[in-house]
């Protein structure tokens, strides 16, 4: 299955799936989606380059299920194993210090029923999809340089 990858501002990024949905061929590939939030700052005063990113790895989903219902339709067949994967593809990657998966540290959350309102009201989230996810917080990671 494809995954969609949309990398910016978190209000750009709903705007591009906004303008998506417009599209019927568009709209069926904007999910699963894993999106990489800008700005982040990036520390040069070692040997690499050392980020910490925040990302999102979501689905659609329906804002009738229940927690146990997202688990089975959500997390198990398609969160979680996208997660690993992602997880797996940084370490093995080569561009990052972290070669490990024990060494990608980072806190990881599911958000079940992330959806208009939010976990927190009207600012708990700014996508206009009805979504679970996975939330990677503080991502922290060793970028390798390349010597010219």
């Amino acid at each position: 299955m494809p995954v969609n990858y949309l990398h910016g501002h978190p209000k750009e990024i709903t705007a591009t799936l906004t303008e998506m949905t417009r599209n019927p061929t568009a709209s069926a590939q904007k999910y699963p989606l894993i999106a990489l939030f800008q700005d982040f700052e990036e520390d040069l005063s070692g040997d690499f380059l050392k980020v910490k990113l925040q990302m999102i790895i979501a689905v659609m989903t329906k804002n009738t299920l229940s927690a146990p219902d997202r688990y089975a339709v959500s997390f198990r067949p398609f969160l979680y194993p996208i997660y690993g994967e992602l997880i797996k593809v940084i370490s093995r990657s080569g561009y990052f210090n972290e070669s490990t998966e024990k060494q990608v540290k980072h806190i990881k959350v599911d958000r079940l029923f992330w959806g208009r309102n939010g976990l927190y009201g009207n600012e708990g989230n700014i996508f206009n999809d009805y979504i679970d996810c996975i939330e990677i917080k503080d991502l922290r990671l060793n970028v390798k340089l390349k010597n010219c």
